[in-house]
């Protein structure tokens, strides 16, 4: 059954690249009105992280970001799904990189990178990443239980170049070229909720306590790596641009969290300028600060 249900997915992915971009368009406008008004996909979830997110904002605001959230989402799923099948030509029409130089610099001075992004935009194009820059580029995915899905997510991340590792490995991986002097660029998604136990650090992030990891500004230091946040902007339907923008060259030279402040903080203002184009329908802020906060204090009572 699963190798079925494979075969008919990708053998409806391979058609829908077939369509005049007009057309999938249309199916994507189509795809917004099943999960907005008929199923109500995640409609709650939604409205409530921008109500929290944004107190401020009148609820016919709050409407007009969720609507537009919605019509985003339908192209985000569409997008992604057909842009394995593109040429590499087609591929870098619509994404283009604004300053691969700077990226390009911290190649030529041997420099690993970590490059911090968030769910905003269509970050799934940055598969293509590798075609526009001289970095090898890594990324960190999670196994799929379906083994037949999980092989054709892998060979679409790897379609342009990228090399995919499975995140208990990433640090054992990285490390490796770290020893054998071949510089790496690796995407980490900075808006991951991280596991309730893995907790070690809150922040201020659209106007909420919010757990994050810790994990970037960790393998940054250890290895010595620069750190930049890859800014995605949607400047229509199927055409996004990235600009990077560094954090630091030197982790050694920022103070413990400034790393993960600095990303957080730029991906905040991101939001906050075209909010619609952030992924909403992530329960983010499942966690309760003030629970973990109150269980955590329970616990170091007990154990003193």
């Amino acid at each position: 059954m699963k190798f079925i249900a494979y075969i008919f997915t990708y053998s409806f992915v391979w058609l829908l690249h077939l369509l005049p971009e007009r057309i999938l368009y249309l199916l994507s406008d189509l795809l917004y009105l099943l999960m907005y008004h008929v199923v109500g996909y995640r409609k709650k979830v939604v409205n409530t992280n921008l109500k929290n997110s944004f107190p401020e904002y009148e609820k016919s605001e709050i409407k007009s970001i969720s609507r537009k959230f919605f019509h985003h989402l339908s192209d985000l799923i569409l997008e992604s799904a057909v842009y394995p099948f593109y040429s590499e030509s087609k591929a870098l029409e619509r994404f283009t990189i604004k300053n691969p130089e700077l990226l390009n610099g911290l190649y030529g001075k041997g420099k690993m990178v970590m490059a911090v992004l968030g769910h905003y935009g269509n970050w799934e194009y940055l598969s293509s990443l590798g075609l526009a820059i001289d970095y090898p580029v890594a990324a960190i995915y999670k196994p799929l239980r379906n083994r037949y899905f999980d092989r054709m997510v892998q060979k679409n991340r790897n379609t342009y170049g990228v090399i995919t590792f499975p995140m208990e490995k990433i640090a054992r991986k990285l490390i490796g070229y770290h020893q054998s002097n071949t510089p790496v660029l690796t995407l980490f998604l900075g808006d991951q909720r991280p596991m309730y136990h893995q907790i070690h650090y809150w922040t201020k992030f659209m106007d909420q306590q919010t757990p994050m990891f810790l994990g970037t500004e960790k393998l940054a230091r250890k290895l010595d790596a620069a750190v930049v946040f890859l800014k995605i902007r949607k400047l229509k339907r199927g055409r996004y641009e990235m600009e990077a923008e560094l954090i630091c060259e030197s982790p050694e030279s920022l103070k413990p969290y400034e790393i993960t402040n600095r990303h957080v903080a730029i991906l905040e203002n991101m939001i906050r300028e075209e909010p619609a184009y952030w992924l909403w329908s992530h329960r983010r802020w499942k966690h309760s600060y003030e629970k973990f906060h109150k269980e955590d204090g329970e616990q170091q009572a007990q154990s003193g």
